[in-house]
């Protein structure tokens, strides 16, 4: 169990790195896209799309790392009024079930990028280079598949601290 945590936590590390880059990166070529527009009038055609694709990629690492902290679909006023048997009772059974339905989301979503890579659409063209949809959109099973590790490491965790 103590190298799953170890493994855990350069996990979190490298998400916290991707999120902080992502929303680095979109600042700056927002800003880029602004100044170009306002200056020369024009643009980089394809920054759009790729903006909006860093912005669902934040959005889903964002979840990530909710999921790891215990931030994700929170109750905490249910919480504070139960007593320690029936908040040990609710961890376990929203544990449990974030878990499942992480894992049937993951397939879903591993079904869906695998027919988009089978019809090989396009996402958008940047100069003659076209973007594949299943690279702009991998992001969705490895969330919910990250999501599903985070939440079974959370329910030994929480054993853990009651333990101490």
């Amino acid at each position: 169990m103590k190298y799953l945590l170890k493994f855990e936590e350069w996990l979190v590390k490298g998400e916290k790195f991707l999120i902080i880059a992502f929303v680095f990166f979109m600042v700056i070529l927002s800003f880029l896209q602004v100044l170009l527009r306002l200056f020369f009038q024009w643009g980089i055609v394809w920054l759009d799309p790729v903006l909006r694709h860093m912005v669902l990629w934040s959005g889903f690492l964002g979840a990530i790392l909710a999921s790891r902290y215990s931030k994700h679909f929170a109750l905490d006023i249910a919480f504070k009024i139960y007593s320690d048997k029936l908040r040990k009772l609710s961890t376990i059974v929203a544990n449990t079930f974030t878990l499942a339905i992480s894992l049937l989301l993951f397939y879903a979503a591993y079904k869906f990028i695998k027919d988009e890579a089978m019809a090989e659409s396009i996402a958008f063209y940047a100069g003659k280079f076209e973007v594949k949809t299943v690279f702009t959109e991998i992001i969705v099973p490895i969330t919910f598949l990250l999501m599903a590790f985070h939440t079974f490491i959370n329910s030994f965790r929480n054993e853990e601290v009651e333990k101490k």
